[in-house]
Parts: structure tokens; sequence; C-alpha cells
């Protein structure tokens, strides 16, 4: 018993003389502490590790533990709980999701709900916000985006319950409170008003105090909800912000969105500018609706499917503004690019133009030259008219043909001079051509025969008739209409005897004159025509592009002159020339 009081004695002891040295300098002064910035630092950690919303975690220690759970049917403690909600919307080696399972789902939260600290179920909501944020429901299958759903309803329960709680809570809590909206079924409605502005202040704190990484579905359901809020906007308003959502929605800006967002984007514009009152055509908006949501009249079901009107039905308005823009556009790029009367002479491209709401389909069959031809032009169109090219074969190189069916008739139009137009009734096509323009394979070939059948409804000749004062085109007209049962509502050009043609030759053949007398194209000729005209003008060539005047209303002797450096025209944006 002696020895046991001895040796407690001298633990006191030796205690005691620890505590005299440790105190016998006094506290020192702040400035004398070692290491200020170390302190710093270290309590910047602290705060880090139990504060921010930010989490880091090895890959290999979730799947352990997401592995144990699995097996066992309960977490590997409190460490194995908390790593096995980091991991909830992230894939194993062999894809499968834990949020997709949703057996595994529902344990894992039950877990997560019964810690009886509120600090642990905080830890818990702070893991499994980061699967929250970074999973994309939107391009996932249906099990996982309703794994996520699910994941939602308890992290804004958890929220709810933790709210009304007392005690000190965490910085990224606090913001989630203030936010709370982004568990909600319009995560980013309430930024898009501001987001339009140029005001992205509130969607930024939110990012900030939460963690939310640059590759979220937030960015991109915040790009949505800017584009809802232009569509809320009246027609002026709408109509002046349209180029910025086009780009947007187009991934021309800073946020990269999903296949699926751009198409609702898209589908989203396009679907309002047909509700406003003036709507010329808009091309950016033709050209992504082309890329993005598809081509109207060859994917039908599926533009249908995307561009709905306010009460969920296909979008017809928009889906006509649309077609009407691509034929509009095809067949200018046929008369100006493919056929050799070109820019120089647009009587064709003007009468065919008032039957482009009538065309139900239409089809390019390219010469060899179209088919190889290179430029930023050539490129457009083919890119425009995929799906419907085909290879020309049994003509000159730069013949091409342009093929519409409308009604029960298939109407041809050749690029190459002196051919007849014809046009067929479609039940008396040969078996071969009618298989070739339906096959739906990328350019099959077709023989010039066959759009030269002899059984022929009509074959008419690009002519004016100077004995009975008729147009060609009041011919073509008068054979035309009847057979398909329609009059388009533009009258066709009178015939060239008339006073208001004669008017205008003289003027042609001014401008002519006034064209040749300029001289060759050279840099000092083409500067002193741009500033005596107040041409508006953008030179492309030294990206290898093309040499640009914007505007398509210009006066004749401008034309003319264009014409005769070779300038080529393009409907709806202006002239060039390579």
């Amino acid at each position: 018993m002696s020895l046991g009081f001895e040796m407690r004695g001298n633990a006191l002891r030796s205690l005691e003389s620890r505590l005299a040295l440790g105190f016998a300098g006094g506290l020192k002064a702040p400035e004398a502490l070692p290491d200020p910035d170390g302190m710093a630092t270290t309590l910047a950690k602290i705060r880090k590790d139990h504060d921010s919303p930010a989490v880091e975690a090895d890959k290999r220690t979730i799947a352990v533990a997401i592995s144990y759970l699995r097996r066992n049917g309960k977490p590997d403690g409190w460490r194995g709980l908390k790593h096995a909600c980091i991991g909830v919307c992230s894939p194993d080696e062999r894809w499968w999701l834990p949020v997709a399972d949703a057996a595994f789902l529902t344990k894992l939260l039950e877990f997560a709900d019964a810690e009886a600290e509120e600090r642990r179920r905080l830890k818990c909501m702070q893991m499994l916000l980061m699967g929250y944020w970074t999973f994309r429901p939107g391009e996932a299958a249906p099990a996982a985006a309703e794994g996520w759903r699910v994941l939602r309803a308890w992290l804004r329960k958890v929220l709810d319950k933790c709210s009304v709680s007392a005690g000190k809570k965490p910085g990224w809590f606090e913001t989630l409170r203030s936010h709370q909206n982004l568990l909600g079924e319009n995560p980013c409605h309430r930024y898009g008003a501001g987001l339009l502005s140029g005001d992205a202040s509130e969607l930024e704190a939110a990012i900030e105090g939460l963690g939310i990484p640059l590759d979220s579905w937030v960015q991109e359901e915040a790009a949505l909800a800017q584009i809802k809020a232009a569509v809320a906007l009246p027609h002026d308003r709408f109509r002046a912000a349209m180029p910025a959502l086009v780009d947007l929605a187009s991934d021309k800006g800073a946020i990269r969105l999903s296949p699926g967002l751009k198409t609702q984007c898209v589908a989203a514009l396009v679907s309002r500018y047909s509700r406003c009152p003036d709507r010329p055509e808009h091309v950016a908006l033709r050209d992504a609706a082309v890329a993005i949501v598809g081509n109207p009249w060859l994917r039908r079901a599926s533009w249908d499917a995307s561009v709905t009107d306010d009460s969920g039905k296909p979008d017809n308005a928009a889906r006509e503004m649309v077609n009407g823009w691509l034929k509009h556009r095809l067949i200018s790029d046929f008369f100006e690019l493919l056929s050799t009367d070109g820019a120089g002479d647009t009587r064709r491209l003007e009468y065919w133009l008032r039957f482009a709401p009538y065309i139900e389909d239409m089809w390019f069959a390219l010469g060899s030259d179209a088919q190889y031809a290179r430029g930023e032009s050539f490129n457009d169109f083919r890119q425009r008219a995929r799906g419907r090219l085909l290879d020309l074969e049994g003509t000159t190189a730069d013949n091409n043909a342009f093929v519409m069916r409308i009604g029960e008739y298939l109407a041809v139009e050749f690029g190459a001079k002196g051919n007849a137009f014809y046009m067929f009734r479609w039940g008396s096509l040969p078996p071969v051509l009618e298989n070739l323009l339906t096959s739906g394979l990328a350019r099959p070939r077709v023989p010039i025969a066959f759009l030269k059948w002899p059984q022929n409804a009509s074959r008419l000749i690009h002519k004016d008739s100077a004995s009975k004062g008729a147009s060609w085109e009041q011919k073509f007209d008068q054979a035309i209409c009847p057979l398909i049962g329609l009059w388009p509502d533009k009258p066709p050009a009178t015939a060239h005897s008339s006073p208001a043609h004669a008017a205008n030759a003289v003027e042609q053949a001014r401008a002519a004159r006034s064209a040749v007398l300029r001289g060759a194209f050279n840099q000092a000729n083409w500067d002193a025509f741009v500033r005596e005209n107040g041409l508006s003008t953008k030179d492309n060539r030294v990206f290898m592009g093309a040499l640009w005047v914007h505007g398509e209303e210009l006066s004749e002797h401008v034309k003319a002159q264009l014409v005769a450096w070779k300038f080529k025209h393009r409907f709806g944006k202006g002239w060039w020339r390579e």
C-alpha cells in the first residue's frame, strides 16, 4: 500500500514541476507567437473541412465504403457512411450506379436519417449534395433520374427539419436555405430575369456558397431560365434579345448545354418568334433550329415532339415558319449557286419562290461540278440539303436539277440553259425514280433520262411569247395551277413588252454601262465604289472566307456592278465573292 502512495506522490510532483516550467516565462504577446501565417493556414483548413460545401475524398475509399454497405446491409461505421454518401451518384467500374438502385438508395438515406446528432446528419447532407449537383437527370436512364428525384426530396426534407432546430449551422447550409429553390421543380427560375438583364449576382452567390461545380446542371438550368424569361417579354424586347439568346442556345457562349437542354432552348425561341407579328427570316435561329432540333419536313415527328405550344401540342406555326425559311433558302441556293443563270437573271428564282408554301418536298440532283465544288456557300448548301441530295448522271458537269413535289405532281427544273421544265403525275413516275426519291439513301444516283421521262404531264419552255404578249411565267401558271388546284397570291411576271419591264430594262442597261466603265476589280476601284455608295461590307478573305456586301435593298447600278465583278447573291444575307 505504501508503494502505491509513493508512486502517486512521485507522479504529482512530476506534473507540478512540468506545469511550473511551462508557465515560468509567462504568457507571450501575440507578436511573439511563432508562425502566425501557419496558424492562419491551419484555421482556414479547419473551416474548410468543417464549414465548406466542397468535399474531397479518394475514389478508392468511396468505392470500398459503397461495396461494404452493399455486402453487409449497413455502413462501415460513421466514416463508411460519409464516404458512401459522397459516391451516391458515381458509377463503379462496372457502371453500377448507386442512385439508380432504389433499394440501396433507400437504405443509405435511412442510415443518414438515423444519425442521432444533427451535426452528422448535416455532414451526410453535405456529402450527398455533391452528387446532387453533378448528376444530370436529363441525360440519365429513367431509374437513375427517379433516384435523383428521391435524393432531392430527402435533401429538402432534411433542410426543412434542420432549419427549425436550434444550434449554429454551417455557412453552406445557410446559403442553401436562402436558395432552397435549387431543391425544387423549377430550380433556376428565380435567376432568369436577372441573368437576362446582365445581373448574375444571385446565381453567383449560390454557386460560390454551395460549392457548385462549373459543370453542374445548375448552370444549364440557369441558361434555360434566362430563355424562358425572354419568352415572357413583349415582342420588341424579345426580338432585341434574340442574337444573344440564339448564341446561348447554340453553345456559342460560356456555358455548354447538354443536347436535350439545347433542344429545349431552341424550341422555346422558335415557338416564341413564330408568335411575333413581324417575323422576317432569322438566319441564326433557322440554322440553330435545323442543326439542333432537326429539319422539320424531313423529321416532322421528332420536330413536333420537341417544338410544342403552351398546351403541349405540336406548334404548327413554328414548324411552318422554319419550313418556309428552309424552302426559300434552298430554292435561292439552287438558282443562285447551281443554275447557269446565277444571280444575273432572277426570274426563275422569283417565279418558284411564289410556290414555296405549296412545295411539300424537294430534292437536288447535282452534276459533278456541284458535287465537288468547294467554298463556304456550297458547303452550307450541301449541309442544309442533307438527306435530299442526288447525284445527277448522263449530262454535262455544270447541269443540276431542282425536283419538287407539289400535291400529286413532281416538277423538275434544270440548272443548265436549254433544258425544258418537266412536270409529272407522281403515280406515273418510273418505279425506279420513285424508289430513288424515297429510299433515304445518302446520295443515290439518278440518270437525267429519269427526270425527262416521256410520259410527262407538261413540258414547258422558258421563252416569252412576243406575238401573244405573254411571259413564260404567265404561260407556266396557266399550265401548272389548274393541275395542282392552287394559285399563288403573287401574280406572275408580265411580258417583256410591258412598260414596267421596258423601264427596268433601260435602268439595267444604264447600270451595266456604268459597271463596265468602272473597270476591273481591284482594291482601289473597290474602295471608291464602297465609299460612293455607302455600302456595308465585311472582308473575310484573310481568313480564307469571302468578301461580303450586306443588305438586300441595293440600287440597280450597284447590283449590276457587283454582277460584273463576279459577286454572287445570297438570299437574306447579301452579295459575296471569294
